[in-house]
């Protein structure tokens, strides 16, 4: 007996898989950066001192931003690779702490040319509280990434759902107009 088949599964799973292979892959990239990202020599008694507190990143934070100083910037995020250029914002002041959750604390800043918020995020890392460039690893490892990859997903999912059951009604149908016209 020939059965026609109406789902391919394995090829339906696959494709249902996809968006979460995609977050596995780009945890994996944020946990094998998280072991390259910082450089220790931001991490000695010096550092861990000068930047005990986030406040004391958001407060050195602010004449950097202003001056828009790339080299100084490198202090604060604690990274072996600082930024590639920085605006220069002179009238950027910092208002206050807009929001703190379990890793990241939330530091509004204004500025009075232009009206534009920026927030800029710091977080414990090794002792010392560090600036956090808003990139990939950050949205990762906030959990930034849920506001994103969620609809995205079940749109996906909803896109496969679609496309699937359009084609067991065409295979359906298909083997309908065989019995019926031969």
């Amino acid at each position: 007996m020939n059965k026609e088949k109406y789902i391919d599964w394995p090829y339906f799973i696959g494709l249902m898989l996809v968006p979460i292979v995609v977050v596995g892959l780009l945890f994996l990239y944020a946990k094998i950066n998280e072991l390259t990202r910082y450089d220790p020599a931001y991490f000695t008694e010096e550092f861990l001192e000068r930047y005990h507190s986030p406040g004391m990143v958001a407060i050195a934070l602010e004449p950097i931003l202003r001056e828009g100083d790339v080299d100084s910037i490198r202090e604060l995020l604690g990274t072996r690779r600082g930024l590639n250029k920085l605006e220069a914002r002179p009238d950027l002041i910092l208002v206050f702490l807009l929001e703190a959750d379990e890793k990241y604390f939330h530091y509004l800043f204004f500025d009075s040319s232009d009206y534009n918020r920026v927030l800029q995020y710091i977080r414990k890392w090794n002792g010392r509280y560090v600036l956090s460039r808003m990139d990939l690893y950050y949205y990762m490892d906030s959990g930034q990434w849920k506001v994103f990859a969620g609809p995205l997903a079940a749109a996906w999912w909803s896109l496969v759902i679609v496309v699937t059951v359009g084609v067991v009604a065409y295979r359906r149908t298909k083997i309908a107009r065989i019995k019926m016209y031969g």
